[in-house]
């Protein structure tokens, strides 16, 4: 018999998926405010709500604590809970 061995990645796809399809943009011909490319919400200081909520995802399922603290800092919360 032939056993395969495949990789299982931890992190689920939508969290890549909203990772790449939620990003800046500027209205008013690139003078304007940040708005989300996707769900065309407010950019704030951590993205859109969506983004937001797919780098904590992003952050419970890392192994690393020294990238999860730098994913904590850059997005703002803390990460004993699931504020």
């Amino acid at each position: 018999m032939v056993s395969f061995s495949v990789r299982h990645d931890p992190v689920p796809a939508s969290v890549k998926i909203d990772l790449e399809l939620h990003k800046p943009y500027r209205t008013f011909f690139g003078l304007g405010r940040l708005r989300c490319e996707w769900c065309n919400h407010k950019w704030g200081a951590h993205g859109c709500p969506q983004r937001r909520s797919a780098v904590k995802l992003l952050a419970s399922k890392i192994g690393s604590d020294s990238l999860r603290d730098v994913l904590t800092t850059l997005i703002g919360f803390s990460w004993g809970g699931a504020a």
